[in-house]
Parts: structure tokens; C-alpha cells; sequence
């Protein structure tokens, strides 16, 4: 079925990547444009809301090409089923998952209340990685020592190497946060929206106090998280702004030093 991308929600962290790929989602894009077919993505309802399971790059295409919906293929299920699934999923398509988003898997089940009960083989096989790597992952937890894997990471200090990001692919993919950031926060005031008309009701309605109350401070969490949302939304924009600065400023000593250059060769 096609269902449009605006009731598509994608801020229940059902993303199992650590990172959208922005070379990926605009070369989807450009594919897409060009008449490619991309199987559908998969969302879990819960009989309120559709959560985004698997085809985060696909979805992020067809946003960037403007179409107002995507093809999908929906199955019953809660948001936590949608993670669960987009663990599995993200072992088993064309993408391959790096070492961090192995890790990020195997992290999310350990520090799920249910799922860390799994023996280590059988989060293993969801995860797509050996049994070893879990049990290793599941003793840093017990013994609360940091979970990166810096310890596999040999630095040189006396060799400082420039980043070798693409400043394009990093401007772009602080897009893809900052859009995952809005749709929390418009999820949020929708929230927020609905339970005021529920409380208006209530009063209305000669609702007992505890209803009432619970009805408030349900309503101030919300604008509490709004508010954290917007800070964040705010300080990536400060950052973008900071960045485009900087580099501007770099590109005219890179001009610069090329004119002495051709001066001292002239």
C-alpha cells in the first residue's frame, strides 16, 4: 500500500543505524527520479500510529524528491516491535551495517529491560554478530566500564590527520537530525493538543480530581519535552551557522596562500 510520509512517525528509535548514510539517501534520490522501483519500507500500527521499522534511507529519499507518500508494507505491532524488527532487518538488505551500527543493536537489546534476559546466541542471531562480541558488550555493562570501542582504535598522537568527512554529507546529514528532531517535537504538540481537548472534557464533564490532575501533569511533562526540543533544534542551528562561517573563513586563506603561491612561482 502507498501511505503518505506525514503520517509516517520516525521518532520512537526504531532506527537501528547510528547514522543515516547521506551519500545513500541521494543516491536513492537520484534513482528514484530516474524510475527505479525500491521495495516498500515496513511500519508497525499500533491502531494509532505507523512507526518506521525499516527503510529509513528510502524514506529520507522520498522526502528529499518531494513525493507525498511511499510504498509500505504494514504489520500490527507497537513501537517495540518496530525496533525488534529493524535490528533483524538492518542485517539482511543491501546496506551493510557497520561495526557501530552491529554495536548500537546489540546495545539497545542488553539495555531493554526485557530483551537483555536473552541468552547471549540468541541476541547474537537477531543482531547479526557472534555470540562473543555480545558477551563482551554484556560484561562492560555489568561492570559499568565505557561501551564505545575505542579500545580497538590505535592513534598515532605525534600524526595529526585532517577529517576526511565530506563538510557537504555533514551539513546534510544534520538535516536528517534536525528533521528526526521535528517530528518528535510535532508528535508532541499534537500530544499535547489532544490531551488539552481531553482535560476541557473533563472539566466539562465533572471528571473526578485525580483525573484531573493526572490529566495536568501528564500535559506539563509535554511541554517540558517540547521545550528540551526546541533548545536542541536551536543549538544545531547555532552549530550549522558556526560551521558555514568557519569554512567560509577557511576557503579565503585557501585562496589567499593560493595567490602567494603563484606569486613566489611566478
Amino acid at each position: 500500500m502507498n501511505i503518505g510520509l506525514t503520517k509516517i512517525r520516525i521518532d520512537g528509535g526504531t532506527q537501528s543505524r547510528v547514522k543515516i548514510d547521506e551519500h545513500v539517501v541521494a543516491q536513492y534520490a537520484d534513482d528514484m527520479l530516474n524510475g527505479s522501483e525500491f521495495p516498500p519500507i515496513v511500519l508497525f500500527y499500533d491502531g494509532l500510529d505507523h512507526w518506521l521499522a525499516d527503510g529509513f534511507h528510502r524514506y529520507f529519499a522520498n522526502k528529499r524528491i518531494n513525493a507525498p507518500g511511499i510504498s509500505a508494507e504494514v504489520k500490527e505491532g507497537t513501537v517495540r516491535d518496530a525496533i525488534l524488527h529493524g535490528i533483524k532487518a538492518n542485517n539482511k538488505h543491501g546496506l551493510r551495517p557497520t561495526n557501530e551500527d552491529k554495536r548500537k543493536g546489540v546495545m539497545t537489546m542488553l539495555k531493554d529491560i526485557e530483551w537483555q534476559d536473552y541468552s547471549n546466541r540468541d541476541i547474537a542471531e537477531i543482531c547479526g554478530v557472534s555470540h562473543t562480541l555480545v558477551n563482551a558488550i554484556r560484561k562492560e555493562l555489568e561492570e559499568g566500564k565505557p561501551t564505545g570501542n575505542s579500545s580497538t582504535v590505535k592513534v598515532n598522537s605525534r600524526i595529526a590527520k585532517p577529517p576526511t568527512t565530506d563538510p557537504a554529507v555533514e551539513f546534510n546529514q544534520g538535516e536528517v537530525e534536525r528533521e528526526t528532531l521535528r517530528a518528535a517535537a510535532n508528535t508532541l504538540q499534537r500530544e499535547n493538543e489532544e490531551l488539552q481537548d481531553k482535560l476541557t472534557v473533563a472539566m466539562a464533564s465533572g471528571t473526578d480530581d485525580i483525573e484531573k490532575e493526572k490529566a495536568r501533569s501528564i500535559i506539563a511533562d509535554l511541554r517540558a519535552q517540547m521545550r528540551l526540543l526546541d533548545i536542541e533544534l536551536k543549538e544545531m542551528r547555532i552549530s550549522r551557522d558556526t560551521y558555514q562561517r568557519e569554512n567560509s573563513e577557511l576557503k579565503k586563506q585557501v585562496t589567499s596562500l593560493l595567490k602567494k603561491v603563484k606569486k613566489l612561482e611566478g
